[in-house]
């Protein structure tokens, strides 16, 4: 019974976090039943969603052991996915013991150092740049800078406290038409719509959108719907905010 419990605690640890870092949910089923059959289980019955994960291992005598988990927190971590890949093949490929991919997966899950600086550089830029390319000036440019800027270091503060996506994005959009609109003020040739476009174009749920596509693609409607459909009111908060900032900024002009 200890093995097969450390073989469930290594193969939902694997799932849940891919889950959790904006993997697709064929890729969390996926990377259980290779797992499990690098593992010699006999038999593995898996169903991934984006909000939970449920699981029963079938043992060599006959008997049944499952496990649900919820996912609660759902992030963009590229790199964590790609450390739980690599786990996950070295496992199927009998490289790793189910002890061993459990403790190296507890390992990439502790909180690693994050290179806010960098984040905050790459946001900034990608609006700045997504301005330019709108046909924005270099004084939008400039505008949009700081807009991806300051969104990078608010959005942090508010996943910490636990603050729902869908009203960080409606913050995000409210705060980033805020400082287009100051800008205008600062700078008379800084255009307010190029430089809005800009600087919510990092804000936007891409990969949110091709995951529901994916799944959505291979048969999995409740998790394609269910992404497609976040995404769809991620877009919708974020358009609410610019328009209820306009409008305020607007009756205050008035």
């Amino acid at each position: 019974m200890d093995a097969i419990t450390t073989t469930l605690d290594a193969v939902c640890l694997a799932s849940e976090m891919i889950l959790e870092s904006g993997g697709e949910t064929y890729r969390a089923e996926e990377t259980v039943e290779r797992m499990c059959q690098g593992l010699h289980v006999p038999r593995v019955d898996v169903l991934a969603l984006p909000t939970g994960l449920m699981l029963t291992l079938t043992t060599e005598d006959g008997s049944n052991v499952s496990r649900l988990v919820r996912v609660r927190d759902r992030s963009t971590n590229l790199e964590r996915i790609d450390q739980c890949n690599s786990i996950s093949r070295k496992v199927a490929a009998g490289e790793m013991s189910a002890r061993e991919a459990l403790e190296r997966l507890r390992e990439i899950r502790r909180p690693q150092k994050e290179h806010r600086l960098l984040l905050i550089g790459a946001s900034a830029l990608s609006a700045g740049s997504f301005t330019v390319m709108l046909g924005g000036t270099w004084a939008d440019f400039i505008v949009s800078f700081f807009c991806g800027m300051v969104v990078q270091l608010v959005m942090p503060p508010l996943s910490r406290m636990r603050v729902p996506t869908l009203l960080s994005s409606l913050l995000a959009g409210a705060l980033t038409t805020l400082m287009a609109l100051v800008g205008t003020l600062a700078v008379q040739a800084v255009h307010v719509e190029p430089v809005i476009s800009g600087a919510i174009m990092p804000l936007l749920p891409g990969l949110a959108t091709t995951n529901a596509m994916r799944d959505t693609m291979r048969g999995d409607l409740v998790s394609g719907g269910a992404r497609i459909i976040e995404a769809i009111l991620g877009v919708m908060m974020l358009a609410a905010g610019i328009g209820l900032m306009l409008s305020m900024w607007g009756g205050i002009g008035a």
